[in-house]
């Protein structure tokens, strides 16, 4: 679970510090302001402990770390020169900081009537602290390279993180077979390593018991779509309720990733812990269907599911507000809002637990503005 994030001289970005809530983080701003640049940055910390010690069974060290780092850095944001991401007329470096917290697996004991633990184990710190550091070398040329100055090697080595899951703004599901393949087989292959990143989590088996997190809200998707989507010799079909099928493809964009979603949830990608990183979910969906997402994804967070999303959507901000309003009372983590915004040609950004601590709320901006512009042009 992705708890901070401090960024400091990266791309659009001077100084900017995130808190995140465990529930739900909403991430506004207008294009170009970094939206997905936090995203990425958040998964990047939050997948790097589960990938180091996957390979390894020992503690994770700063040479280990930087390689493992300057990778992932270089696919995430598809650069051949980390000193791209260094904010532009800044000579020297960049600075990245992260709070994550991995758990300690724990025995738990519940009655069948008792609800599960929203937490899978005892809370563990995995902090993060690293320089993108710029150097001449030999022939004099500018290079640059990662420094690790904060690793998680005091962590218990049987710490772990649940998956944590990257949706991309692009749907998915139609490009899924044959995309790993295309990763490992062309080095400049033009999507970033997120999509390579759900292409894999997404190629699993399905598990014999069922997941608990496919609340009833799961269920009226389901209905919304008729059917569900189903892996079948590598590739992903879509089984109507009656038993015939389509291919992925031929569903409707915004359906396949309710789709999507679902199969998310059948499969155990997403469970009790993860992170679900999402750029743009509300792309191509009808707001029935907005609706309807956004209620499965506050539902999640009451679960012990993090969710991270950016929008440019007015309504899918309202939405989530309606049901902020509705769960007064229950037990759930509050929400965490992010306007980001420009100011002296660098990214700033404020926060708070309800939309109206954003400033400036965008959205609601134009939304205004057009009301403004229609009035205008019908007298």
């Amino acid at each position: 679970m992705l708890k901070t994030l401090h960024i400091r001289q990266f791309t659009v970005f001077q100084d900017a510090r995130f808190e995140f809530s465990p529930g739900l983080n909403v991430i506004i701003g207008d294009n170009g302001t970094g939206k997905t640049h936090v995203l990425k940055l958040g998964y990047l910390f939050s997948r790097a402990w589960p990938d180091l010690m996957a390979k390894q069974l020992r503690l994770i060290n700063k040479d280990r770390a930087q390689a493992y780092l300057s990778d992932r850095l270089a696919g995430l944001f598809r650069v051949s020169d980390l000193g791209l991401l260094v904010r532009q007329g800044q000579k020297s470096s960049a600075w990245l900081v992260a709070e994550v917290s991995g758990h300690i697996p724990t025995v738990q004991i519940h009655t069948p009537a008792e609800a599960l633990f929203k937490s899978p184990g005892m809370p563990e710190s995995m902090p993060w602290d690293i320089h993108i550091q710029r150097n001449k070398d030999a022939s004099g040329s500018l290079k640059a390279s990662v420094v690790p100055d904060v690793v998680p090697d005091t962590a218990a080595i049987n710490a772990f993180l649940p998956r944590q899951v990257f949706v991309p703004s692009k749907e998915m599901v139609s490009l899924f077979k044959g995309l790993i393949g295309l990763f490992d087989r062309y080095r400049e292959f033009p999507l970033d390593e997120t999509y390579r990143d759900l292409a894999v989590d997404m190629s699993t088996l399905e598990p014999r018991l069922a997941s608990s997190l496919l609340p009833d809200v799961m269920q009226r998707i389901q209905k919304l779509l008729g059917g569900d989507l189903k892996l079948d010799s590598g590739d992903l079909v879509f089984e109507r309720s009656d038993g015939s099928r389509l291919e992925s493809h031929l569903l409707a964009e915004g359906h396949r990733k309710l789709a999507m979603l679902i199969y998310l949830l059948r499969y155990g990608v997403i469970e009790r812990g993860s992170t679900l990183f999402w750029d743009e979910p509300e792309a191509n969906l009808n707001p029935a269907a907005i609706k309807l997402l956004a209620e499965a994804l506050f539902v999640l967070t009451g679960l012990g599911v993090q969710v991270i999303l950016a929008t440019h959507s007015l309504f899918l901000l309202r939405e989530f507000e309606i049901l902020q309003l509705v769960d007064k009372g229950t037990e759930r983590p509050s929400p965490r809002y992010f306007g980001l915004g420009v100011q002296r040609r660098q990214s700033v950004v404020s926060q708070g637990n309800d939309i109206t601590s954003i400033d400036p709320l965008l959205l609601l901006d134009e939304n205004l503005h057009q009301s403004d512009r229609f009035m205008e042009a019908s007298q």
